[in-house]
């Protein structure tokens, strides 16, 4: 038992190990990268999310709308 409470601990310890780097290098998030292509291009699944989550954020990306409708009063108008 003396014997086998390091050897489970070492293979405990390397199960946890991985050679493989952690997904693919983004791009830097500007208006020329933040394509549709440019972003399907992105073959790691996950690094992909990550860029289009800092693509839809990044400042400018959602225009304001020029004539916001007041919702309630087109629900009143129907009713």
């Amino acid at each position: 038992m003396k014997k086998l409470t390091p050897l489970l601990l070492t293979l405990l310890a390397l199960v946890g190990c991985d050679d493989q780097p952690n997904g693919q290098a983004i791009p830097e998030v500007s208006d020329a990268n933040c394509t549709l292509e440019e972003i399907n291009q992105i073959e790691d699944r996950t690094a992909r999310a990550e860029f289009a989550g800092q693509c839809s954020r990044r400042s400018g990306a959602i225009q304001p709308t020029e004539q916001p409708k007041n919702w309630l009063e087109l629900n009143s108008s129907q009713g």
